[in-house]
C-alpha cells in the first residue's frame, strides 16, 4: 500500500498499523482492538492486519487480511507471524501498533493482553495437567512458540513501549523484559450492556427454572482447568454439604463431559448446570447472585469486570486485575485457590442477602472506572507521546 492510496482529505490523521490476530467483540483482547476502531477511527487513520475483522468495522479501517489455518493453533499463529510481518514490511505507517508478540517487525507499541513469561512463572507449567494429553502437548507446542517471540520481540531495539492491561501485568514486564518502557492501558467495560436489572433477573430465572430464593453461582469463560471450573464446582459440593441452597451456571466451551462427571463424582451434577457459549452473557451475569472465579492465572479478566458492573459480587482469586475491581474485599472476596475457602466466600453471600446487596453495589461502582472510552483514551495518549517522540528524533 503507498501514499498514493491514502485519499488527501486523511493523510492529515497520523497512519496506524494495527496488527492483530482478530478483531472483534468475541474475547477480550479482539473486543479491546474492535473498541479502539470505534472510539478513535475518527482521530486516527487505521489499517487492520489480521486475520478477522468483524464486518462493521470494516468501514472505520482498512483491512489487510492474512489468510491463515483455524488449527492447529501453534501452526496458525507461525503463519500468521511470517505472513502479517511480511505485509507489514510494505506499509508506511507512523505509528505500529501490535497486539503481543505477532510480528518480528520493529514495532513502536505492544499491547500485552497475556504474558506468556509471566503465566509460565505463575503457574509453573505450559498446560493445565488435568487436561486431557494430546491438549496438554498441543497447548505446551503453543506456548514455547509463544516464549521465543516473546523474548525476540520484547526488546528495546525491537519494541519501543509496551501496553499493560494491568498492574499485575506491568510488574510482570518490568521483570522479565526490562529496558522496554512500559505503561497502563486497562481494558474496559460495556457499562450499558452489562448492568442490574431486578426485572430482567427475574425474567431469565423463570425461563431457565430456578427460583428467586435459589443462591446462583456463576462461572464464564473457556480454558476451564485455567479458570478453575473443578474448584468451583468442589466448592458448590462443599456449600452444599454445609446445608447451603445453591447451583452453579457454567457459560462458556470446554470439555462438558470431563466436569459432568465430576460433578457426578462429588454428588452436585443436580447443581450444575452446563450452558455452553452464548451471545448473551449479560442475561447470566444479571440474573445470577455471584461470580466464581478461582483462576489460576489471569491478565486483566474481563468477565470480572463485567461481572461487577452487572452488580455481582466477586469470588476470585489474587490473579492479575482482581485487586483492582475487589479491592480490600469491597466488591467481592479476593480467596485462596481452594475449595473450601471459595464455599465460605459463597456461604457468607447465600445466607446473608443484605451483605450480597451491599457487595454488589460496591462491584458497580468500582467497574464504573472502567469503561471502554477511558481504556481507549489510555491507548491515544500512548499514541500521542509516541508519535511526538518521532517528530523530535527527526526534528533532531
Amino acid at each position: 500500500m503507498t501514499d498514493s492510496e491514502f485519499p488527501s482529505s486523511e493523510i492529515k490523521r497520523p497512519r496506524v498499523a494495527l496488527v492483530a490476530h482478530g478483531i472483534h467483540d468475541h474475547g477480550g483482547m479482539e473486543k479491546a482492538y474492535a473498541e479502539l476502531i470505534r472510539h478513535a477511527h475518527a482521530r486516527y487513520d487505521f489499517t487492520v492486519i489480521a486475520a478477522d475483522l468483524a464486518p462493521e468495522l470494516r468501514p472505520l479501517a482498512r483491512w489487510v487480511r492474512v489468510r491463515v489455518p483455524s488449527r492447529p493453533i501453534p501452526l496458525k499463529s507461525t503463519v500468521f507471524l511470517v505472513l502479517a510481518g511480511l505485509r507489514l514490511r510494505s506499509l508506511r505507517a507512523d505509528l505500529v501498533h501490535v497486539c503481543g508478540a505477532i510480528v518480528p517487525n520493529h514495532v513502536d507499541l505492544a499491547s500485552i493482553h497475556h504474558c506468556h513469561a509471566g503465566f509460565r512463572a505463575s503457574t509453573g507449567a505450559l498446560a493445565p495437567r488435568g487436561a486431557p494429553w494430546l491438549r496438554r502437548v498441543n497447548t505446551s507446542i503453543e506456548r514455547l512458540l509463544a516464549l521465543a517471540a516473546e523474548r525476540w520481540c520484547y526488546r528495546p531495539s525491537r519494541t519501543r513501549c509496551l501496553a499493560a492491561v494491568s498492574a499485575g501485568v506491568a510488574g510482570e514486564l518490568e521483570r522479565f523484559y526490562p529496558g522496554i518502557p512500559v505503561v497502563f492501558t486497562p481494558n474496559g467495560t460495556d457499562l450499558e450492556r452489562f448492568s442490574p436489572s431486578s426485572a430482567e433477573r427475574q425474567e431469565f430465572r423463570t425461563e431457565v427454572g430456578v427460583s428467586d430464593k435459589r443462591f446462583v453461582a456463576l462461572f464464564v469463560g473457556g480454558n476451564w482447568d485455567l479458570k478453575g471450573l473443578e474448584k468451583a464446582i468442589q466448592s458448590v459440593a462443599a456449600a452444599v454439604s454445609r446445608g447451603v441452597e445453591c447451583e452453579l451456571w457454567v457459560v462458556g466451551r470446554g470439555d462438558t463431559r470431563r466436569f459432568q462427571e465430576l460433578a457426578q463424582n462429588v454428588g452436585v451434577v443436580d447443581h450444575v448446570r452446563f450452558f455452553g457459549p452464548r451471545r448473551d452473557p449479560e442475561r447470566f451475569f444479571r440474573a445470577a447472585d455471584a461470580l466464581v472465579l478461582p483462576s489460576g492465572y489471569e491478565t486483566f479478566s474481563l468477565v470480572a469486570y463485567e461481572a461487577a458492573a452487572s452488580g455481582l459480587p466477586v469470588i476470585a482469586t489474587a490473579v492479575n486485575g482482581i485487586a483492582e475491581v475487589v479491592g480490600d474485599d469491597e466488591a467481592g472476596f479476593i480467596v485462596d485457590r481452594d475449595a473450601e475457602a471459595v464455599a465460605s466466600a459463597l456461604q457468607r453471600l447465600a445466607v446473608d442477602k443484605s451483605l450480597r446487596a451491599r457487595v454488589g453495589s460496591a462491584a458497580r461502582r468500582r467497574a464504573m472506572r472502567y469503561s471502554w472510552e477511558a481504556s481507549v483514551e489510555s491507548v491515544m495518549q500512548a499514541y500521542d507521546r509516541l508519535l511526538r517522540e518521532r517528530t523530535l528524533e527527526v526534528a533532531r
